[in-house]
């Protein structure tokens, strides 16, 4: 049945921004494509005409998942990603970091809009896990987590 996690896949508004956003977090651009045909939409359930797709790659395993940015562009992307984490459906995308303190105050100095402050929980076995949740350009969010 299942094999493996291909790709995460993140709607965006503006692709320039969206791709400099996620190198500033580490991502490398690994393949830039566009889908023009008017039957591109169909195995996607929806009317869409032509999109562009961005894989993005953390780290240089070719057999490593990637964050796949689409921007549709006929018809142009549309609504609101989920306004709070409690939605049903995917609320977030977690990755993991050696140093979240760091990575926090790097975040927090490119003015990334985080959901809240970071927390440091106790997990299982006196683990300390830290987590913070923030925001990409077009609000969907993102979570770091250190500690497991």
């Amino acid at each position: 049945m299942l094999q493996k996690l291909f790709h995460v896949n993140i709607c965006v508004r503006d692709m320039e921004r969206s791709i400099r956003f996620y190198e500033g977090l580490g991502f490398n651009k690994v393949n830039d494509f566009t889908l023009d045909d008017p039957s591109v939409g169909d195995a996607l359930g929806l009317k869409a005409k032509k999109l562009r797709g961005v894989f993005m790659r953390l780290g240089n395993d070719a057999n490593a998942p990637v964050l796949d940015l689409v921007q549709f562009i006929d018809p142009p992307p549309q609504g609101q990603p989920y306004p709070s984490l409690n939605n049903i459906g995917i609320c977030r995308i977690a990755f993991t970091v050696d140093d979240i303190d760091q990575t926090y105050q790097e975040l927090k100095a490119k003015k990334v809009e985080c959901v809240a402050p970071l927390k440091k929980i106790n997990g299982p076995n006196g683990a300390v896990i830290g987590v913070v949740c923030f925001k990409d350009p077009d609000g969907t969010i993102l979570e770091l987590i250190s500690g497991m």
